[in-house]
């Protein structure tokens, strides 16, 4: 990008958001519950129909619930309770080759308050994040392609292009975020490279619309690989059992995707199904390529990747959208404290000290397992690979944006530890106790945090509380503070000891859910220690 100083702008907004897929949607309904004016657009007509990611996890469910999707997010996935087979067989007419049924999720009451996970399908996910964003505020523009983004010192100038009439106009937003996906323009536009292994290999998703009660006869699966002369896949079914998608691998040079037409897509879905004749509407058809990269910056300026675009990962352990939805979460409190004037300007740069390592050690993740699946494993490597669990819950960020503890600062840690040993350190996110409200209910540590940092206090740690509520009113800082005993009341574990502090010790928690800092104990002059940790913590000290 160059500098730009054309005036004139025909739009302005604080930040611009581009992409509305699932990781973009994510991000216009965490700014838009911020209460961040911004303008979201996409390319195409409307949300996907391709069903692409599969299955959010209880840690994403946790960020989604804050912001009030949960229960229609469970509505919607309630045809799903019983898609529990794992299979592979001829076609879903013919023989069987082997079926077995998916284990029960892991109990995960323990580490988190949503102790499921979320069986859904992308395309049937957006809408609902959609309708939310746009209660909170959101102004979302489809058919909407992004031309020529250029930033300057103060902020990104594009062109935004209607794709129905042809009109334009500009646009003059102070930041901007690429969700556009693994193959959006902006962060080559930035000129950001990518690392990594690779594309591992080429697909194709046809979407089509068939009756398959009869060929199904009583089963539904949750993954299902076919295995005949024609086709060499995965099929997979929605709720109705009158839709479907059929995944397959091809090889660009040899069989380009221009070979897919609507009558090859038909006979390959009923080679599939294995009713010949069967009745078949080719919906879309989707080339993709399943690769394992990560860019090399996740900001440029004044512009971030999240997503696709700042990683590409392979979709073995469900991990693509869930880390995009928590690189989303992770900018968007960040952004919204900078714009509100809560936070220098730097706390931005913790967004990519913080996401970055996480996304390369989660591409990590997702190839060893590719690797184990594929009969490629049983090396050195294997011992590395991490439980689904640790991957989601039990990374740790190390930045600016935290105050380690000093027997931490300078002790390796691995990528992701079992999240039922975190224990309140800086840089985790805080461990899940149920606490007794004063109004009668009980409540997550998690569900405490709102959309500005809280000091959680001690059972005999007022001089903590009181130094919190002088220095919030002094700086103008939004401040949350909650003391045990008397806010809240332990349940069955003990606070203390979960999050490694004394009762006269505190715990400062980000909008995110994870610890910035803690004091084992009372301290002398809180206030100023206070004062020193929240400047720290959000880069007012360097404003």
């Amino acid at each position: 990008m160059h500098e730009d100083t054309t005036a004139g702008h025909e739009d302005t907004t604080p930040v611009l958001v581009v992409g509305a897929g699932l990781v973009g949607l994510s991000t216009s309904l965490f700014l838009s519950w911020h209460g961040v004016r911004h303008l979201l657009v996409e390319r195409h007509a409307g949300t996907s129909i391709h069903p692409r990611a599969w299955g959010l996890y209880p840690r994403t469910l946790e960020l989604l619930d804050a912001v009030g999707v949960t229960d229609a997010l469970l509505t919607e996935a309630a045809g799903f309770a019983g898609h529990t087979l794992n299979g592979k067989v001829e076609s879903l007419a013919g023989p069987e080759i082997s079926v077995t049924r998916i284990p029960e999720p892991e109990d995960v009451g323990d580490i988190s308050p949503v102790t499921r996970i979320l069986s859904l399908s992308q395309d049937r996910i957006e809408p609902i994040l959609l309708r939310r964003a746009r209660e909170l505020g959101a102004d979302v523009r489809f058919g909407t392609e992004l031309r020529d983004p250029v930033q300057d010192a103060d902020g990104v100038t594009a062109t935004l292009r209607d794709r129905e009439t042809g009109a334009e106009r500009r646009v003059r937003a102070r930041y901007l975020i690429a969700a556009d996906g693994a193959r959006g323009s902006v962060r080559e536009h930035l000129g950001i490279a990518r690392q990594g292994r690779g594309t591992i290999r080429h697909q194709i998703s046809i979407v089509f619309r068939a009756d398959l009660h009869g060929p199904l006869r009583g089963r539904r699966f949750a993954v299902c690989r076919i295995a005949n002369p024609l086709v060499d896949g995965v099929l997979g079914h929605d709720d109705t059992l009158r839709r479907g998608t059929l995944i397959i691998t091809h090889d660009p040079h040899t069989d380009p995707v221009t070979a897919y037409t609507p009558e090859r897509c038909t006979e390959l879905v009923r080679a599939a199904v294995g009713v010949p004749g069967l009745p078949v509407t080719v919906l879309s058809t989707l080339p993709w390529e399943m690769a394992a990269l990560v860019a090399e910056r996740y900001a440029e300026g004044r512009v971030f990747l999240v997503g696709d675009a700042a990683h590409v990962i392979p979709p073995v352990g469900g991990y693509g959208a869930n880390t995009g939805i928590q690189d989303a979460h992770n900018l968007a409190w960040k952004l919204a404290a900078v714009l509100r004037g809560q936070a220098g300007e730097a706390l931005l740069g913790s967004y990519d000290a913080e996401r970055r390592p996480v996304g390369r050690a989660t591409v990590r993740q997702a190839a060893l397992r590719l690797a184990a699946r594929t009969g490629k494993g049983g090396g050195p490597d294997d011992a590395a690979v991490a439980d689904t669990l640790s991957v989601m819950f039990g990374y740790r960020y190390r930045s600016a944006a935290v105050i380690a503890d000093e027997e931490e600062q300078d002790r390796a840690a691995p990528d992701f530890a079992d999240p039922r040993t975190l224990s309140g350190a800086p840089g985790t996110r805080v461990p899940h106790l149920w606490l007794g409200a004063g109004d009668g209910r009980t409540v997550s540590t998690l569900s405490l945090v709102d959309r500005r940092p809280l000091l959680m206090a001690g059972a005999k740690a007022a001089e903590w509380c009181d130094a919190a509520r002088a220095v919030a009113r002094r700086t103008g800082i939004d401040l949350d503070v909650v003391r045990l005993g008397d806010d809240v009341t332990e349940r069955e574990r003990s606070w203390h000891d979960a999050t490694g502090v004394t009762e006269t010790g505190a715990v400062l928690i980000r909008p995110d859910g994870f610890v910035a800092w803690r004091s084992t104990a009372a301290q002398p002059s809180p206030e100023g220690v206070l004062e020193d940790v929240l400047n720290h913590v959000l880069a007012r000290d360097e404003s």
